[in-house]
């Protein structure tokens, strides 16, 4: 199970080829848990056992039951705004209680976007986040799809079409 959640350098590569040329990044997708280990063996040490639990264990249930949600209950209820290859959706109430992730079809039309929400409506407080990183210059080439390009893209692209000469097929009798 616990290879399952993580991944492994190989897979790094493949969808974040920057983070895999970081040494940083590479160390800890090798050995996520070391960090672990070493937070709850100072909650353990300042505040005792129910310090550990709040600090390791219960916020680590929560995280992983809220991926959890997000990835099931918005592959079977919501809206979709996009096609996709699969039944992703968003979903508001998933969005609320995971702050943003709940935008899943968004994510999945479009998976380097650093912001999933892409509606004034749709929060995302994760999106916030890394905005208000960058804007203090610590993260940089934050990508992002905004809906204004998309349409003008599906636009062009019906133009295209309907400027492209109309094939018509010979039918011989």
């Amino acid at each position: 199970m616990g290879k399952s959640m993580h991944h492994d350098t190989t897979t790094l590569a493949r969808y974040v080829p920057d983070l895999a040329k970081d040494k940083f990044h590479v160390w800890i997708t090798k050995y996520h848990y070391v960090p672990m280990i070493v937070l709850g063996v100072i909650l353990l040490a300042l505040g005792g056992l129910p310090l550990l639990l709040w600090g390791i264990f219960l916020r680590t249930v929560v995280g992983l039951h809220a991926t959890w949600l997000v990835n099931s209950a918005t592959h079977s209820w919501g809206s979709r705004r996009f096609v996709t290859r699969d039944l992703s959706t968003n979903s508001w109430w998933v969005a609320v209680l995971t702050f943003g992730e709940g935008w899943h079809n968004n994510h999945h039309a479009h998976p380097v976007s650093a912001r999933h929400g892409l509606r004034w409506y749709e929060v995302d407080m994760n999106w916030y986040g890394i905005w208000a990183l960058k804007k203090l210059g610590l993260a940089h080439e934050v990508y992002r799809v905004k809906l204004s390009e998309l349409r003008r893209q599906e636009e062009e692209e019906k133009e295209q079409v309907a400027a492209a000469p109309a094939h018509q097929e010979l039918v011989s009798v």
